[in-house]
């Protein structure tokens, strides 16, 4: 996060002198009055919850981790008392604090947890209530089809009750779900049916939320004026309330639509202000819409270095924002998969159940059969008869039933094992894909932007270039890693073992690498001069000495070395990759070469999918061999591994020598004779 400059410190005595405008000032005594009866309140009574439920709602946008406090006091007391008004209530202002701080995931956890409780008790008010917070929730989660399913039930109910307040804030809130459906006719006229309901009941601290979606509207529109007009209005309402959340979202959406006017002082002034406030609040959500807006206002000031680190900032955000979606996603896909196992469960239970209560009622038969025909003997043992062979048969059936079930049990758990294989695999790819390829690809795409329209020139451009080209070698070998990783899991790896020579690899894959090594100022050699036969899959060989040499340039600062040796007796060779690096802490050392894929970023900020060296110890010990490994924290570390010999040794045996020189443009160059 960037520091706030006394420049931008010096913002926060007058905005703060605005929410203490005299509207707000006469709110504030309504909350101490609440405050003074909860003091002198001092029985643990569901009186005492209901006036701490009531403080904690009156806090939530003035003061949130006030208004925490009391909810989490009135729960405690709740639950000692037994009090299900009282949690359901306590769990809604919970959940409204949650919100303030972007965590949409705990907010709908407590939500629903007091909806549950709410349909129990079977209290309308409540449930148009929560019903309607459920809805908004799945609007900021972008599921507004999901969304209006509880809109319009809360909605139903609210009609039925005719509460014309908590109609127009659902009004309002479809509005909303209709923006994010990008359907802005149906929702401007959801809005203005709330507008026209609350502008009768002089309700202005809930007018702040429908100008506020009306503005957006009329942005979607492309009416920039009208736009301009609602979000000040939405301003002074959450100014007037003393709406902290609101007051964010506001002065963001005023610094946006000025920003596209050219009104850049006053936009540059409303994002200070989001920043200072939401610093406070720490809402993920619009930390990351205050770079992408402060990126967009650099670009229209032509400073286009600060609008490259804005757009920086605004892409480790949006990929971290990103993640959290996608594991609500992955978690929400886990909630159903278990509800509809439990539904099966249920449906084979019933059956079963079925099963026996025909057995029972035939049982039931029998008894009023024998007690009415007594007198007839002979055919009440007929009947028994038959109804006992009858039975038998139900009962083999019965105990066939069981073991088709149990098997299909049996061959449900073989399938979820594969599944979550297959699923733990896909994870890591999409971590990969998501997180450590995005960042290069995403600064790249914002470079080429700026040079594409001109605004940066060809020599701005190349002071990027080497750092860029690191980033997309050390992305091409994760791709090269992460491919022969899946590919292992998901389907095996063959191994081809041939007679190869092991210097003439190395040598194939030098150049490349002494280049990675010349961009950090590392100095790479190695002496294997003369000619090494093995036996091994020379592919899986390459990509161990590709990993370990990578890896050693990757944690060597500049001014460092990197040395290859290899010494070999009459069955094996040992290679080894030493570097005079950071080395690696005594507390990760067992995590190398385990099944958990550690990573760590490099000395210049290098980053890995963490399947290099697990990986490699894969194909080493493939091949017949071991690998091990030295270090030292501070010091540095060497890599081991060992490869069988070849039984035939090469007809024509050559040597290499390697001379390294001073290039004359900084760093070292590698001939090979």
């Amino acid at each position: 996060m960037l520091p706030v400059s006394p420049l931008k410190k010096s913002a926060l005595i007058p905005f703060f002198l605005i929410l203490l405008s005299p509207p707000v000032t006469a709110q504030q005594p309504v909350n101490d009055s609440l405050l003074a009866v909860l003091r002198s309140h001092i029985k643990n009574d569901t009186a005492r919850v209901n006036l701490l439920n009531q403080v904690a709602r009156a806090y939530f946008t003035i003061d949130a981790p006030s208004a925490a406090r009391y909810g989490r006091e009135a729960l405690r007391l709740s639950d000692s008392l037994h009090y299900s008004k009282g949690k359901i209530w306590a769990w809604r202002n919970l959940a409204l604090v949650e919100n303030t701080k972007g965590h949409l995931d705990q907010q709908m956890q407590l939500t629903l947890n007091a909806l549950k409780l709410a349909e129990t008790l079977g209290d309308s008010y409540t449930l148009g209530v929560l019903n309607n917070d459920v809805g908004n929730i799945f609007t900021e989660l972008n599921a507004p089809r999901d969304a209006l399913v509880y809109l319009k039930k809360s909605l139903d109910i609210k009609l039925q009750r005719n509460e014309k307040t908590e109609i127009a804030k659902t009004l309002n809130n479809i509005g909303s779900a209709y923006i994010s459906m990008k359907v802005p006719d149906s929702a401007m006229m959801f809005l203005e049916k709330a507008e026209k309901l609350k502008l009768a009941l002089h309700d202005r601290r809930s007018l702040a939320y429908t100008y506020e979606n009306m503005g957006i509207v009329a942005m979607l529109q492309h009416r920039y004026n009208d736009a301009l007009r609602y979000h000040q209005l939405s301003a002074n309402y959450y100014r007037e309330a003393g709406n902290l959340p609101g007051v964010v979202k506001s002065s963001l959406n005023l610094a946006e639509i000025q920003t596209m006017q050219g009104d850049l002082k006053s936009a540059d002034k409303n994002l200070q202000q989001a920043k200072l406030l939401n610093d406070t609040l720490g809402n993920v959500k619009n930390e990351m819409i205050y770079y992408k807006i402060r990126y967009e206002l650099d670009s229209a000031r032509n400073d286009y270095a600060a609008a490259f680190e804005s757009y920086k900032e605004f892409s480790k955000r949006n990929i971290d924002f990103f993640n959290a979606e996608k594991g609500r996603l992955i978690s929400r896909s886990q909630e159903k998969y278990e509800s509809e196992k439990k539904q099966r469960e249920n449906i084979l239970l019933k059956k079963e159940q079925h099963m026996h209560l025909a057995t029972i009622q035939q049982q039931r038969v029998l008894v009023l059969s024998a007690a009415a025909l007594f007198l007839a003997l002979l055919l009440i043992t007929v009947m028994v008869y038959r109804l006992y062979k009858r039975q038998q048969e139900l009962y083999l059936e019965l105990n066939n039933k069981n073991r088709e079930v149990s098997m299909q049990n049996r061959i449900i758990l073989e399938q979820n094992a594969t599944l979550e294989n297959l699923n733990q695999v896909k994870d890591k790819i999409f971590s990969v894909i998501s997180h450590d390829l995005r960042s290069p690809l995403a600064i790249l795409e914002g470079l080429l932007f700026l040079l594409k329209d001109e605004k940066i020139d060809a020599a701005q451009f190349r002071m990027y270039t080497d750092e860029l080209w690191r980033d997309v070698k050390n992305t091409a070998y994760m791709m090269d890693n992460m491919l022969q990783w899946a590919s292992n899991q998901m389907k095996g790896i063959g191994v081809k073992p041939d007679d190869f020579d092991v210097t003439l690899l190395l040598n194939r894959e030098f150049d490349l690498l002494q280049t990675l090594a010349r961009q950090k100022e590392v100095k790479l050699r190695h002496e294997l001069n003369n000619s090494i036969m093995v036996y091994a899959d020379p592919d899986m060989i390459r990509l161990v000495l590709r990993n370990l040499i990578n890896n050693a340039i990757k944690f060597t600062p500049s001014g460092g070395e990197v040395l290859i040796t290899a010494t070999h007796d009459n069955e094996q060779a040992e290679i080894t990759v030493k570097d005079n690096g950071t080395g690696i802490p005594v507390e990760n050392q067992h995590r190398i070469f385990s099944n958990i894929y550690y990573s760590t970023t490099g000395t210049q900020n290098e980053k890995g999918c963490g399947l290099g060296l697990h990986l490699s110890k894969d194909f080493v010990e493939r091949n017949q061999g071991q690998i091990w490994f030295n270090s030292m924290p501070g010091t540095g570390s060497s890599f081991s591994f060992t490869v069988p010999l070849s039984e035939e040794p090469e007809i024509n045996p050559h040597a290499y020598t390697v001379v390294v020189q001073d290039h004359p443009l900084g760093g070292v160059s590698v001939l090979r004779r």
